[in-house]
């Protein structure tokens, strides 16, 4: 029996190729503005938004160090 969607042509793999690559292309771009935010001189609260993340990438550390303390307790 025929399938009758096989006539028509798929570009799914390029969909995705396009999607990923579109995805690549943002997450570069964040990551470079969120270094600039990181690195700069600019006090509070010109700054807040690199504060607000740096307390948080400061919480995930600490939540990672006394996950690893813990399971080197176990």
């Amino acid at each position: 029996m025929n399938n009758p969607n096989s006539s028509i042509p798929t570009d799914t793999d390029a969909h995705y190729e396009a999607v990923a690559s579109q995805e690549e292309i943002y997450l570069e771009e964040t990551e470079a503005e969120l270094r600039a935010i990181f690195i700069s001189d600019d006090p509070p609260p010109q700054n807040a938004t690199a504060e607000c993340w740096r307390r948080k990438r400061e919480e995930l550390e600490l939540g990672w160090t006394e996950e690893i303390d813990d399971k080197r307790k176990e």
